[in-house]
């Protein structure tokens, strides 16, 4: 299961998800122009992971009651345990529970905002999972999240065409779709892209660095064989002679449901 290859892994990735950490400061970023419009209410985090992102919500919103949930058990009480170590959840109103988002109830809560950040994409079908979600939002509530769009992974994917090799990077979210399902509700949306690169000196690095993190599950549940796998690292590595920048092109979606 995903959430049990992120649970084993919390404390390095804590360490090593550095896109991750960026795209968490992207999307408070994105959130400041949004933070004084908010509706009365609670913020439900969606895969709150180590923190990242949990940190800085609780230090712009000193007065919002907060849900924060994760898949991983071991990813929530990492997280709770660090802030309670830095003192940040004192006399706060913070609750922590396992919750997988695409069983969530939202008939349940209502909320001022719903956020997540680098979790969309592991859903089964992300616009369907992120509707249900925006439908525990209060009038004028903001659905705001982050995640790796379909353009991510161009060396990967072009080194397998090259080799006739199977791509096997799990499928990533179409903006444009996600985008026009959400539309269809009573919501008001927002988005912009941007490209982030990760260095590595070779294509190895970059599958181990993805094992270490947690990252690694294959929603296909398809294998190269250890002859594939060894032809496309060295593919890859020729091709940009030991100096792999990996793209991740991150995706910023602001979804604002209607006030009436």
């Amino acid at each position: 299961m995903i959430s049990t290859k992120f649970g084993i892994a919390a404390s390095v990735y804590h360490e090593e998800a550095e896109i991750q950490r960026k795209v968490a400061d992207g999307l408070i970023s994105s959130l400041l122009p949004w933070k004084g419009i908010l509706p009365e209410g609670p913020i439900l985090e969606i895969g709150c992971g180590t923190g990242f992102l949990t940190r800085q919500l609780l230090e712009h919103f000193p007065d919002k009651e907060f849900l924060i949930s994760d898949a991983s058990s071991e990813m929530l009480q990492f997280n709770k345990e660090t802030l309670a170590k830095d003192g940040l959840l004192e006399g706060r109103k913070v609750r922590f529970e396992v919750l997988d988002a695409q069983q969530f109830d939202p008939a349940q809560e209502s909320f001022a905002m719903v956020i997540s950040n680098f979790t969309p994409h592991w859903f089964k079908d992300t616009a369907l999972a992120l509707e249900q979600l925006s439908e525990s939002l209060l009038p004028g509530g903001l659905l705001l999240t982050s995640f790796p769009g379909n353009e991510s992974f161009g060396q990967w994917y072009e080194s397998c065409l090259e080799l006739g090799l199977p791509h096997t990077a799990n499928p990533l979210p179409n903006v444009e779709e996600v985008v026009v399902k959400l539309s269809m509700g009573p919501m008001q949306i927002d988005y912009y892209e941007n490209d982030l690169y990760q260095e590595f000196e070779h294509s190895l690095d970059f599958f181990r660095h993805l094992k270490r993190i947690g990252a690694s599950h294959s929603v296909k549940k398809n294998r190269l064989s250890y002859k594939q796998f060894k032809l496309l690292t060295q593919h890859w590595d020729q091709k940009s002679d030991n100096n792999l920048k990996v793209k991740w092109h991150i995706v910023y979606l602001a979804a604002k449901k209607d006030l009436s």
